[in-house]
Order: C-alpha cells, then sequence, then structure tokens
C-alpha cells in the first residue's frame, strides 16, 4: 500500500533535531548545483542551520542522547537472542561519534569565520542584497568554474559532518523505538495519552485525500485529519485507517 508519512515532535530538543535535518539535507543537495540563480538555497540553507546552531547547544544535547544510547546497549551484550556482530558494529560506530563530537570544536566554527561567507550571510536577509554590485567577491565566486565551486561547497560541508553523523544516529535509533501499528480515526480524530514520547510518525494511505495536524506534548496528543481538497482547513469527518509509530527517547 502507497503512503505519505508525516512525523511530528513531542518535546523541543527533537524538533530542534529535526529542523537541522532537514537544513542538512537541504544544503547537501543544493551543493551539487551551485549557479548565479540557485545559490540562495545553498547560502540560505547554510546561515539559517548556523544561526540556528547558534541558538542551541545541540553539541551537548547529541553527546547526552548518544551517551544513553550506548547504556542502553551496554545491557544487551552477551544476550543470546541478540546479533552480537551487528551489535559490536553499532557500539563502535557509536563511540567514534562521541569522541569526535567530545574532541571536536563547535559545530560550524570554521565557516563563521570564513570571510566571504561572513559577507554573504550579513546580506542574506536583505532584498536583492546579494547583487553584483554588493557582493562581487561572490560575483567572482560564482563566475569560476563548476568544478571549484563544487569544492568549495565540498569544503563547507565538510565542517559539518560530524552533526550529520551524529544526527542521523541519534534520529535512526529513536525512530526505531516506534513500531507502527494501524488505528481508525473516527470522524477524522484521534487523541490519547502517552508515557513521555518523544516523535510521533504516521503513514496515512494515499487514498485519503488528506493531512494530519497534530498537537500537544509528551504525554498527550491530537491528531486531526484535514481535507487536503480544500484551500481552507476544514476538517475531514469519515473514519482514516492510518498508521501510528510513537516513538520514545
Amino acid at each position: 500500500m502507497d503512503f505519505k508519512t508525516y512525523e511530528h515532535p513531542l518535546e523541543e530538543k527533537i524538533r530542534v533535531y529535526l529542523r537541522i535535518e532537514a537544513l542538512l539535507r537541504q544544503i547537501k543537495s543544493a551543493a551539487t548545483a551551485i549557479d548565479a540563480t540557485s545559490y540562495p538555497l545553498f547560502f540560505g540553507g547554510l546561515f539559517n542551520l548556523l544561526d540556528l546552531l547558534d541558538r542551541t547547544d545541540t553539541r551537548a544535547d547529541l553527546i547526552k542522547d548518544l551517551e544513553r544510547r550506548e547504556g542502553r546497549l551496554m545491557a544487551y551484550f552477551n544476550h543470546p537472542a541478540v546479533n552480537q556482530h551487528r551489535l559490536q558494529e553499532v557500539h563502535q560506530e557509536l563511540r567514534k561519534l562521541l569522541q569526535a563530537l567530545c574532541e571536536g570544536h563547535k559545530f560550524g566554527y570554521a565557516l563563521r569565520e570564513h570571510r566571504m561567507l561572513a559577507n554573504v550571510r550579513q546580506r542574506m536577509g536583505l532584498m536583492g542584497g546579494q547583487c553584483h554590485h554588493e557582493l562581487p567577491d561572490l560575483q567572482f565566486w560564482l563566475q569560476q568554474d563548476t568544478a571549484q565551486r563544487q569544492a568549495d561547497a565540498n569544503a563547507w560541508l565538510e565542517q559539518l559532518t560530524v552533526l550529520h553523523d551524529a544526527l542521523a544516529m541519534e534520529l535512526k535509533m529513536l525512530r526505531e523505538q516506534g513500531s507502527f501499528e494501524q488505528l481508525e480515526a473516527e470522524n477524522g480524530s484521534w487523541q490519547a495519552n502517552a508515557d513521555k514520547l518523544a516523535l510521533l510518525r504516521l503513514r496515512v494511505p494515499n487514498e485519503y485525500a488528506v493531512y494530519p495536524l497534530i498537537s500537544g506534548h509528551r504525554q498527550r496528543y491530537n491528531i486531526r485529519f484535514m481535507q487536503a481538497d480544500s484551500q481552507e482547513r476544514v476538517p475531514y469527518q469519515d473514519t482514516v485507517v492510518f498508521a501510528l509509530a510513537r516513538c520514545t527517547n
């Protein structure tokens, strides 16, 4: 069955994680083809990410979360029902990430010191602020050959490798904490109490022209399906059969 997938964080830290994940995807995708018209997608995502990292302590949060994951993994060593080889591989990967997080600098620290990036970052919020007469160094860079621009973009992305890998590990393990369960939302609505959830994941069959509006917190949440074929947010009044995974930290 074909379906659409939705995710909704139930705590602020996970909300930040998902925003960072989305920005990293945008930056990585945009980096493959930066030219004179598409560059705002790359630089805009990059500077939004740096701003978000400046306002949060994501590095400390990831260290704490991955250390907790490691502690849970240790309980499964020598367990007869667990693939010990795979467990060792995951544990070694966790240890490498934790070491890199603890020994590394602030995420993207070198990007903040880059002269051209600093100039572009300062002008990105202005309408038309990247015109050639405003940022001649950016225009020089954009008119270099494609290979040079790609090499520079790859070098900048390397500054975010530890963040990308650590976040990918944490979110992968978080998502795997929840198994999908089929449910029915009568009159297009579903609500429930919970025990300290961090993330909801929904799968909605394509046969339903609806999307979910989700609200709540770690211990209670509400899902209301809305009609996707309406310009206004009109509640869907019929039953929706969907799958829900409830993920805990």
